[in-house]
């Protein structure tokens, strides 16, 4: 499974939470659905991370996405009432993600190295915004063990089963099922979409948004 295939995937479970979230906030399955979407992009963060070689224009681009996406995001919120409205969307985690992986990569010293990424595990945890630490660790999970699939397994499994635990929740518990598409990976690209993939976040948001308004 090529990385074309598993990002439309995520984008696929993406549409169908927010289609849930907008318009059918009782049927619990389409929020279930959507728990797969996070994990695929976080897991594709990290392989795009790996495989770049410009690896600060990928971080700054993640950063304008995350700004250009933010007032569909909030948009998007408000119309459809989910609180709390202010969260920064899903691109601040894969930004925060993102960095903390370029310390993994350029940081020599592990006693810098354990502290920077600690600072940017706290940032994640202070300011508002999608899957907090739980998705920042989930990137850094996906990096470390990315050529060791049993690894991935493992830790990503007790990530997900933590976080249910400590949230006391069992609201991302099916977001297990994402491992299934991505131990599929095979390591290729397939299709070059890329720009499809950044613009279909923002767009998607603001359509459902606008329609949601034109309902009302």
């Amino acid at each position: 499974m090529s990385s074309f295939v598993l990002k439309v995937m995520a984008c696929i479970f993406m549409l169908i939470d927010h289609i849930g979230i907008s318009f059918f906030p009782k049927i619990s399955i389409l929020r279930a659905i959507g728990r797969l979407a996070f994990p695929i992009f976080a897991f594709q963060a990290s392989v795009g991370f790996d495989k770049t070689s410009h690896k600060e224009k990928y971080i700054i681009r993640m950063i304008i996405f995350t700004i250009i996406s933010q007032i569909p995001f909030y948009f998007l919120r408000k119309v459809s009432l989910v609180k709390p409205a202010p969260l920064l969307n899903i691109g601040a985690t894969l930004t925060l993600g993102l960095l903390a992986l370029y310390c993994l990569d350029r940081i020599k010293k592990p006693w810098l190295k354990f502290i920077s990424i600690g600072f940017i595990i706290l940032l994640s945890i202070i300011v508002p915004m999608e899957y907090k630490w739980y998705g920042v660790l989930m990137i850094i999970s996906f990096y470390y063990f990315r050529k060791e699939k049993y690894g991935i397994t493992i830790f990503y499994s007790i990530l997900v089963i933590s976080f249910c635990y400590i949230s006391n929740s069992t609201f991302n518990l099916p977001a297990l099922a994402a491992l299934i598409p991505i131990l599929l990976y095979n390591g290729k690209k397939g299709n070059k979409s890329k720009y499809f993939f950044y613009a279909f976040y923002p767009l998607h948001m603001l359509a459902l948004a606008l329609i949601k308004i034109c309902l009302n």
